[in-house]
């Protein structure tokens, strides 16, 4: 069953290696740009609506939306 990664911007480089070594496609990874942790409750809402939307459309298609990092 396919997956969806999530990872921050600054673990970009790790992510692709484990996905490399996994042999799992790059579609499967969404970035998220900056650090959420330290976004308001409101805002980490807002990014955890738009990773769920772009996980979904990844799962469904096969491939990016054409976003690079969600922020």
């Amino acid at each position: 069953m396919p997956a969806i990664v999530l990872a921050t911007e600054s673990f970009e480089k790790l992510l692709k290696v484990v996905l490399r070594a996994r042999l799992l496609p790059e579609a499967l990874a969404v970035l998220i740009k900056g650090n959420p942790e330290y976004l308001d409750k409101s805002a980490q809402s807002g990014l955890a609506d738009k990773v769920l939307d772009e996980a979904v459309h990844r799962l469904t298609t096969g491939c990016a939306s054409g976003k690079g990092l969600i922020e």
